[in-house]
């Protein structure tokens, strides 16, 4: 197909006159807008929704750890979508209470946890909170203001007050980091692939990662019903793929002897309570080592 045949099969409007070509592009420019207000409408929706749930739930009387848990439920069946941050354009915050990657998830339940402690919890409360728990200090300032790597995530809001991260008691073990993944694939995020400068600002954050430490525990040494695991802890799952740290993350579900993850899943498409215990989804899964906790305060 000729370059002009392309274009015209991909643009029909190019056969219009430049009247018809505007008003067209016009109808674009209002749906295209529309949507956006409509999701953002849903979004606020979902939200007061939640506060309903809460209320009837009575979470904010639970402790920490089934307040998470009852949290995260209310999510139950969401759809899964991957990468739901990684768009092209400027960095802004993106809020989607409709469907959820396992980042997404767990910020978003820590999220409405803590706006669960406000006097007068409302959207832009929300809003805020999300900020605070997803860029460095909880400031936006470009594409490498996000915690992308779970190692950041982890040790920032632990700085922030947001978890506690677990020291294990069964194991000393610590992750050897060597964090270069975002660097050396920029290809896979847009916002790498279209600036060299974020490249260059990423991989200076990868090396200062890479000197930290985390305790961790590896996954033979997990049992069907670790004392270090709290029901409502976060569960990070470490990674043997090269240049990564974390490959998943979810919530302890703690049922009876057993250990569970509820969490977004990529293979199921949506956000479910694992039937396998924790021990036997690691186990099945090559690439995950062991798990790091961390407990929401």
């Amino acid at each position: 197909m000729t370059k002009l045949y392309k274009n015209i099969a991909e643009k029909p409007y190019l056969l219009m006159d430049r009247g018809l070509r505007n008003v067209f592009l016009w109808l674009i420019f209002v749906c295209s807008c529309t949507s956006t207000h409509a999701q953002k409408d849903t979004d606020s929706l979902v939200f007061r929704g939640f506060l309903d749930y809460a209320i009837k739930e009575k979470i904010t009387e639970k402790e920490t750890g089934y307040r998470i848990i009852s949290i995260a439920q209310f999510f139950l069946e969401k759809p899964y979508v991957a990468s739901t941050l990684e768009t092209d354009g400027p960095e802004h915050l993106q809020v989607n209470l409709r469907e959820f990657d396992c980042t997404t998830f767990v910020e978003t339940v820590l999220a409405l946890h803590n706006v669960l402690k406000e006097t007068n919890p409302d959207f832009d409360t929300y809003k805020r909170m999300l900020t605070s728990i997803r860029y460095r200090n909880g400031i936006i300032i470009g594409y490498p203001s996000r915690l992308h790597y779970t190692t950041d995530w982890l040790l920032d809001n632990q700085r922030k007050g947001f978890i506690t991260l677990v020291q294990p008691s069964c194991s000393s073990d610590t992750l050897n980091l060597n964090l270069n993944f975002m660097s050396t694939h920029p290809s896979y995020y847009p916002a790498l692939k279209n600036n060299p400068a974020n490249i260059e600002e990423m991989s200076k954050i990868e090396a200062s990662l890479s000197q930290q430490t985390l305790h961790y525990i590896p996954k033979e040494d997990l049992t069907g019903k670790s004392p270090d695991i709290h029901n409502g802890d976060m569960i990070a799952i470490t990674t043997s793929i090269k240049g990564l740290d974390f490959s998943h993350l979810g919530f302890a579900f703690c049922n009876h002897d057993t250990i569970n993850l509820l969490h977004a899943s990529s293979s199921s498409k949506k956000v479910i309570i694992s039937i396998q215990s924790l021990k036997e989804y690691l186990s099945a899964i090559d690439k995950h080592t062991g798990i790091v906790i961390a407990r929401p305060r």
